[in-house]
């Protein structure tokens, strides 16, 4: 994926620039040391059957951290301004980028993707209903932490291991599949699961800054306030 970010600044604080910029400069130094660590597998293998686990780890951690921070650009970009609009292009990237991942990541033993992606350290699930450090140990151990769950088995898995960049990344992953599924058929994942299941959706008409109701065709006036910043590609 190509993405070039510049900054532009109205009247503000200097520390929201100064976040803003060092998140771009995340971005773009993940997206060199993906790309790099990539080619030279390439050049030293001719197979990735032929990779040892701690080349799999240092490429799966490079990917990761790059898709996360891609994520973050996009978001930053929605928060500064109500009509941006990630391009197809690059979630279409992004989906074959994460899809090779899952090849890799899927051939890592669990024991050695724990090193790289540490479980979040929240240990009051049962309290809350929900998954946590506890959760995610006892899935790993069922599937025996000297394995490795293959490639079909890794976007399941992802659901249950607790990881803040690994969610980052996961979620990304489902946006960009509702981006290729609404490019074919016309709504996206989550307008069809409401419209199956008989649940209330809305859409965006950014250009006039109009939200419609699906159902009811109801049309509501969105908020426009300027932006003081803006990312832009």
């Amino acid at each position: 994926m190509s993405n070039k970010f510049t900054v532009t600044t109205g009247n503000k604080d200097t520390s929201e620039l100064n976040r803003l910029t060092r998140l771009i400069a995340l971005h773009d130094i993940w997206n060199r040391q993906y790309h790099s660590t990539v080619s030279s597998m390439f050049e030293k293998y001719k197979s990735i059957d032929e990779w040892s686990q701690d080349e799999l780890m240092k490429v799966a951690l490079c990917g990761v951290k790059y898709i996360k921070y891609v994520a973050d650009i996009e978001r930053e970009n929605q928060r500064l301004d109500a009509s941006y609009n990630t391009l197809f292009a690059v979630k279409e990237a992004g989906f074959n980028l994460i899809d090779a991942l899952f090849g890799i990541i899927g051939r890592i033993k669990l024991n050695n993707l724990i090193k790289i992606f540490p479980i979040d350290k929240e240990y009051d699930g049962d309290k809350w209903g929900c998954k946590d450090y506890f959760f995610t140990m006892d899935v790993l151990k069922e599937k025996g932490l000297d394995n490795a769950v293959g490639r079909d088995g890794v976007f399941d898995l992802m659901w249950d291991y607790m990881n803040k960049d690994l969610r980052e990344f996961t979620v990304f992953y489902m946006s960009c599949m509702s981006a290729m599924y609404k490019q074919q058929t016309g709504v996206g994942m989550a307008e069809k699961f409401c419209e199956d299941n008989n649940i209330g959706s809305y859409r965006v008409d950014r250009e006039n800054g109009l939200l419609i109701d699906n159902q009811s065709g109801k049309i509501t006036k969105m908020s426009n306030k300027p932006s003081f910043m803006q990312i832009v590609k």
